[in-house]
């Protein structure tokens, strides 16, 4: 019986590529590219939630921005994202110049409701 079910593993591991110590592998689920390029919260809890807290959640590195949106206007918020250390000299929060113009947009957009 061990011996049958042995042959029928090494019959399967040739049929799917896999050796005896290797794992079979589903195929990772394909992405549309518009998927890939987080926006809005998504993009604040990926790439900001580490420094700046927001509803009691996140770091403390940066200053608090749970009602940012009451305090800032989206000019400087903009601004700020793009450039902090024009903003704030001195400061430890990097430029996000990478960023595309839509993810500052929706990233602001969040920003702003956060009253």
């Amino acid at each position: 019986m061990r011996e049958s079910f042995l042959v029928a593993a090494t019959v399967l591991s040739l049929f799917c590529g896999c050796s005896k110590h290797e794992e079979a592998q589903a195929p990772a689920p394909k992405q549309s590219p518009a998927r890939l390029e987080l926006f809005g919260e998504e993009l604040y809890n990926e790439r900001c939630r580490d420094c700046h807290i927001v509803k009691d959640k996140g770091g403390v590195v940066g200053p608090e921005l749970t009602h940012v949106g009451s305090k800032r206007d989206r000019t400087f918020l903009e601004r700020v994202i793009r450039e902090p250390g024009k903003v704030y000299p001195g400061t430890v929060m990097p430029p996000y110049d990478t960023f595309s113009k839509k993810q500052i947009d929706s990233l602001v957009d969040y920003l702003s409701g956060l009253k």
